[in-house]
């Protein structure tokens, strides 16, 4: 099921984080094919918390960033072998799946190295030009590779030695298996004398070839500790089998380059490319969680986005740019990017992106429940400042009256409550207090940052006024921005403040009484939006002709 995430602004206010938990809500409930899932990009001011504890309700999970990362092209079902599995087992996985490197596991089921082409050919070719290479045998895999029986089955299940084959004569024969630095798995016909030979000298296994349906040879292995194997293929096809018999863990990478999950995808494609690999595991904490091959990466992943309370990709969540917008769900000026598809926007002259949330319930004949009700209240008042702000619509007075009435609480009282959890300015840290509601603007080759700050008094403005400028003009630099700027609102007495970075042209122009350096009288503005924004927009417009 794909997962397509609802996600407000950076530094979401109230009405940002309420609107994506009520509208993933909505959306999971009218498409249960896909699964939505609301998210934030930045953290909660105390108002939001507020809400969300108050309802009872777990606030949508942080969200760095949606950049493509090495998980969300990560193989995590994929094949896998344990460390004793035969190669072969590796070879027909690799051409029935098309696939270029397989995970290997111990039997605790603990990730152990990797296998693939690169691993076989080396083994094949170059192990094939040493005198006498050491392979590891297993009983177990012998019978699993090579067609045929036990006639006797060995104490030792797994042993170590080179491939002998009794071709020779039998002088030679003998000379040859004691010269030989270890003891040999031999591969021999009916040749009495030989294998008699070969099990007083203790040999690990004996390989017999060339017997047909229930020959036994007559020969006496009662006292003799290795196997006696009868194979029903020929000596050249015995021993390419006996090499595919080998458990993969002696030919495995068993320290190979790996990824971890939260690598950029970029990054990571860069890493395999420059590599040996065709392959690589990918790591969480160290433990396995799937493999990614050069065909992972042919395509980047785009994570599906539904933006709420914002349309701009300026505002928008880090890697938003390399997403796919699924749908639009706002209330201020248009400034989206172009999209390759068409897609649902739903934008209105309206007082709160939670009314647009309910309002959608209400077309869809969907009634919210209490709690939903209350988290799309809670945005709404807090949007519209109690229903004060000039942004305030008929239609958000109606629908403040219903959602109270779904929630069961007081439309008055609640939102007196609500708003009491504005922040101080003498208490709260001033980096806070600009950040939490920032948002960035481009017009006219120009960029400016304008945040709001809800408090309940404005007399302590001479005392935070010089740490808050500090802040503005840190952020300006930091965000390489023309203007910064803090809308200080006291919304019982409907009055405001500006704090604004210098610029002495562009202040010149604001329509405001100045207080003091940098800081202007705002009396009966609420709103960032349609009061303060369509200002701003003006003097970028006024300095461009200039």
């Amino acid at each position: 099921m794909s997962e397509i995430i609802v996600i407000g602004h950076k530094n979401p206010d109230t009405d940002s984080v309420c609107a994506a938990w009520s509208y993933a809500r909505f959306k999971n409930a009218i498409d249960p094919q896909r699964r939505y899932r609301a998210a934030v990009c930045g953290p909660l001011g105390n108002q939001a918390k507020f809400v969300f504890s108050n309802a009872g309700a777990e606030p949508p999970a942080y969200l760095k960033d949606v950049q493509p990362r090495v998980i969300d092209i990560t193989e995590i079902d994929g094949m896998r072998l344990n460390c004793n599995d035969p190669i072969l087992m590796a070879f027909e996985d690799l051409e029935e799946h098309t696939i270029s490197v397989v995970p290997v596991f111990d039997n605790q089921e603990t990730f152990s190295g990797i296998i693939g082409i690169h691993e076989m050919t080396h083994y094949f070719v170059e192990g094939s030009l040493k005198s006498r290479p050491l392979h590891t045998f297993r009983a177990d895999n012998i019978q699993k590779v090579l067609p045929g029986r036990f006639l006797k089955r060995g104490e030792l299940e797994e042993f170590s030695a080179p491939i002998m084959i009794g071709a020779m004569s039998l002088e030679n024969s003998k000379k040859r298996l004691k010269t030989l630095d270890a003891k040999p798995i031999i591969v021999v016909g009916y040749r009495p004398e030989l294998i008699r030979f070969a099990v007083s000298n203790k040999v690990p296994a004996i390989i017999l070839t060339g017997f047909e349906g229930d020959d036994i040879p007559d020969i006496d292995f009662s006292h003799f500790a290795g196997s006696v194997y009868v194979s029903d293929c020929d000596t050249a096809e015995t021993i390419r089998l006996l090499r595919l018999s080998i458990p993969v863990k002696q030919i495995m990478d068993a320290t190979p380059l790996s990824l971890t999950h939260d690598e950029l995808f970029d990054d990571a494609k860069k890493t395999l490319l420059n590599s040996e690999y065709r392959g690589l595991p990918v790591l969480r904490d160290n433990q396995y969680v799937g493999m990614v091959t050069r065909s992972s990466f042919i395509e980047k992943p785009r994570q599906k986005l539904i933006l709420v309370d914002h349309n701009e990709l300026s505002q928008a969540i880090l890697g938003a740019e390399d997403a796919e917008i699924c749908e639009i769900i706002d209330h201020h000026r248009m400034g989206a990017e172009k999209t390759t598809t068409p897609i649902y926007i739903y934008s209105k002259p309206i007082g709160s992106t939670c009314s647009i949330v309910y309002s959608h319930y209400r077309m869809a004949g969907i009634e919210p429940d209490k709690l939903t009700a209350l988290l799309m209240l809670s945005g709404l008042l807090s949007d519209t400042m109690l229903l004060r702000s000039p942004t305030t619509t008929p239609e958000d007075r109606m629908y403040s009256t219903e959602l109270s009435r779904l929630a069961g609480v007081d439309l008055q009282e609640y939102g007196t409550l609500m708003l009491s959890r504005m922040s101080s300015l003498k208490t709260a840290d001033p980096h806070q207090i600009v950040s939490a509601d920032f948002k960035e603007y481009a017009e006219c080759g120009l960029s400016v940052g304008v945040g709001q700050v809800e408090v309940n008094t404005l007399t302590d403005m001479d005392e935070v006024k010089t740490k808050i400028l500090s802040t503005l003009s840190s952020i300006r630099k930091d965000r390489n921005l023309s203007w910064a700027m803090l809308l200080v609102t006291d919304i019982i007495k409907e009055h405001s403040i500006l704090l604004c970075t210098p610029w002495p042209s562009a202040e010149r122009e604001l329509p405001y009484r100045r207080l003091d350096d940098n800081m202007f009288d705002l009396p009966d503005v609420l709103s960032r939006k349609k009061q303060l924004l369509p200002e701003i927009l003006r003097i970028l417009e006024v300095l461009r002709k200039d």
